[in-house]
């Protein structure tokens, strides 16, 4: 109740600005975001409706998923997709709408049903929009980390020898992405967390050694994060790491965050 009543409050203050004064405070949007007031940001960057506000309301629906805290995945992600296809429609060069674009339309794809994704080749479709936005943006490693993810989500599902026959996807691929954003990025949660997790994830036939990711969380573990996303992310990584001796146990929370649910222990 105390978190819908601070979220009304902050959205009625920034909707009583006057409209240049919306439109000028999209750092009010950014610091609702980074508090972890989701709904809020979401409600006010919508109604500015400029490339630079839609794209952070895409993000901020696309925070949620990634959470596991969002009430229905698929049609939040499909609203953020739309969302920052809408400010490119207005800004064609905007990087962040690009890139919550790409994001959205990932997770379409993950929560699509495996037939249904094989039969309209949504696999390919978004390793086509991950690799147009690193084309577009090569000095953004956050790209790469997306392909990896790719990689290793479809090895997850198919296993990494189904996944290299249908798909050209494979785990060593996939580590070399992220191995590339991690080195540029070693501090950054989301990718460090992504990355573990997906490793853990894996079956042992396809990840037999796990060691990298348990490194890369108890690197992170120890650092301070910027935001709402990034600490709430790396609460997850501390979580896991408390089931470090247990790869079933570890696997099936870091499974649980991959597949959009709020990961727990069972």
């Amino acid at each position: 109740m105390m978190t819908l009543f601070k979220s009304t409050i902050v959205i009625l203050g920034l909707l009583a600005l006057p409209t240049g004064a919306v439109a000028a405070n999209v750092a009010e949007v950014r610091r609702a975001m980074a508090a972890g007031d989701y709904d809020a940001a979401f409600t006010v960057a919508e109604t500015i409706e400029t490339a630079e506000s839609l794209a952070l309301a895409a993000e901020s629906l696309l925070s949620d998923i990634m959470l596991g805290t969002a009430h229905k995945n698929k049609k939040q992600a499909k609203q953020a997709r739309e969302l920052a296809d809408k400010a490119l429609e207005l800004d064609a060069a905007h990087q962040n709408a690009r890139l919550q674009f790409t994001i959205a339309d990932g997770f379409v794809t993950r929560e699509t049903g495996d037939v249904s994704a094989w039969m309209k080749k949504l696999p390919q479709k978004t390793q086509a929009v991950v690799q147009a936005y690193r084309l577009d943006y090569p000095d953004d490693v956050r790209g790469d980390a997306l392909m990896g993810a790719w990689h290793l989500a479809i090895v997850r599902k198919a296993g990494d020898g189904n996944a290299r026959k249908w798909f050209g996807a494979n785990v060593a691929d996939g580590q070399a992405f992220y191995d590339k954003a991690i080195a540029f990025e070693p501090d950054n949660a989301v990718i460090g967390v992504n990355y573990a997790f997906a490793m853990i994830a894996l079956e042992d036939e396809d990840m037999p050694n796990v060691s990298a990711a348990w490194a890369i969380l108890e690197h992170l573990s120890a650092l301070d994060q910027p935001d709402h996303l990034n600490r709430t992310v790396m609460d997850y990584g501390r979580e896991a790491l408390t089931v470090k001796a247990d790869r079933d146990a570890a696997r099936d929370y870091a499974g649980m965050f991959l597949d959009g649910e709020k990961p727990e222990l069972n």
